[in-house]
């Protein structure tokens, strides 16, 4: 399986448009203050996250199905409202690897599942590769110290499911 694929969009955006949302931030404040140092304002670097073990939308197995070839598989529910982004940054998974008891060391993989079609102003960033016109069902992934970054510069909301795994040995 490649880091960017597509996959059938069976699933209703309404039963994600009305998950139980909270604000949340890059969790690394040494990135965030690099952006509020250059101007940025905080209130922008911020998304809404929904995660796992909250109950999730049916819809879940089906995208968790195309997984196969990983374990550990774990979800949230991403949504930035206009004007949010993240700072560029790489993760570092340390609650992923504390609750999966996973090594320092082994190989992470993280898959955004876009739940719409793009959107004018809506951009990801994996490395040096711009990522936009997407369509629903679109995927798109990376590893470990990839770095990456998301913003909403249009004037509407993006859902995504985000999914971290392991691969399967």
């Amino acid at each position: 399986m490649g880091l960017s694929f597509d996959i059938d969009p069976h699933w209703d955006i309404k039963d994600y448009k009305i998950l139980d949302y909270k604000l949340d931030k890059h969790k690394d404040n040494k990135d965030n203050q690099q952006y509020i140092n250059a101007g940025h304002l905080p209130q922008s670097l911020t998304l809404y996250n929904y995660f796992e073990p909250n109950p999730m939308p049916d819809s879940i197995d089906y995208i968790k199905s195309h997984f196969s070839n990983f374990t550990n598989i774990s979800v949230a529910v991403n949504y930035f409202k206009p004007g949010q982004y993240m700072p560029f940054h790489y993760d570092r998974f340390t609650a992923y690897k504390n609750y999966y008891n996973i090594k320092q060391n082994c190989d992470v993989h993280r898959y955004m599942i876009m739940l719409e079609a793009h959107q004018q102003g809506q951009m990801l960033q994996i490395n040096n590769t711009i990522h936009n016109n997407w369509i629903a069902g679109s995927i798109f992934g990376w590893r470990n110290n990839d770095k990456h970054t998301f913003f909403n510069l249009g004037v509407d909301d993006r859902y995504a499911v985000q999914l971290t795994a392991t691969p399967k040995n």
